[in-house]
């Protein structure tokens, strides 16, 4: 069934809901891009049909299929479009509220990780329900009665994602069956010598012969870290030799040697060092 996109009238009382709907639907989806995110979490359930999502703002891919659900944080910039001819029918649901975050933690939900609900069919009619709830009368949206009875719903809802099982791409494979050592020594060959380009982790996986799910798994499992992570830790280790090297060149210039964007490259120098690139710079030429 086809459910339009419908989004909840919000009301100063539902910030102090621990969970909150914010919208919900689900419809063939087309190419959409949302470079400045959604300003809530967002759940995927996809029905039929493969597609691909991307966050603009790691560079990391996921490719969604039949029965795959997936976790998105608010206020990150993504797209996601189609990749079979197959109509992408997804069901999404957005979500807030004072204690989403524990929540989701507290119950062991992945953010930006695909799985498989052990309960679809129970996912899926639930995201019908939520939907109907939003269709009363806006008389009605200031009725605590009202808010409880969609926090009870969207609670359900994630409960039943909840129980899931894992990717069958992302379960390890025998050992006789995968020579993955090879493949993943070949992939760290690549990300070292292309790591200033604008590499992504879906290219890696096709190269060595790998789904991108897999992949991923195979390489956290081999090194302690996502391919993606690895990827950033060269990127920001070079960045700071270049920083000791030429502490007189741009930070532009420095994000345009790695294949990054400026802003980009400071947040995560700052995330990881504790200090800007500029602030490393200026005690650097005060050293000298």
């Amino acid at each position: 069934m086809m459910l339009p996109f419908r989004l909840i009238k919000t009301s100063p009382e539902s910030h102090f809901f621990p969970l909150y709907l914010y919208s919900a639907g689900s419809h063939y989806q087309f190419r959409h891009s949302k470079p400045l995110g959604f300003p809530v979490y967002q759940v995927f359930v996809v029905h039929s049909g493969k597609g691909l999502f991307h966050d603009l703002t790691t560079g990391e891919e996921w490719e969604l299929g039949p029965g795959h659900a997936f976790l998105f944080p608010a206020d990150r910039a993504h797209e996601y479009f189609p990749l079979s001819s197959e109509p992408w029918h997804i069901g999404f649901v957005g979500f807030f509220g004072s204690m989403a975050d524990h929540f989701l933690e507290g119950i062991g939900l992945t953010i930006a990780t695909t799985f498989y609900p052990a309960r679809f069919e129970e996912c899926w009619e639930d995201i019908r329900n939520l939907w109907q709830a939003i269709d009363i009368p806006s008389s009605s949206l200031q009725e605590e009665t009202y808010m409880q009875g969609i926090s009870v719903l969207l609670y359900r809802f994630l409960l039943n994602l909840r129980v899931a099982e894992q990717s069958r791409e992302a379960m390890p494979l025998p050992q006789a069956e995968v020579p993955h050592n090879e493949a993943l020594q070949k992939a760290l060959m690549l990300m070292n010598q292309h790591y200033t380009e604008p590499l992504l982790i879906s290219n890696l996986a096709r190269a060595v012969g790998y789904s991108v799910q897999h992949f991923q798994h195979l390489f956290q499992q081999e090194y302690g870290c996502t391919p993606h992570k690895y990827l950033q830790n060269l990127r920001l280790e070079r960045a700071m030799q270049i920083i000791r090297e030429s502490p007189a060149l741009p930070i532009q210039d420095v994000a345009q040697n790695l294949g990054m964007e400026p802003s980009y490259l400071i947040r995560l120098f700052r995330k990881t060092y504790g200090h800007t690139p500029g602030e490393v710079k200026k005690r650097i030429t005060m050293s000298l």
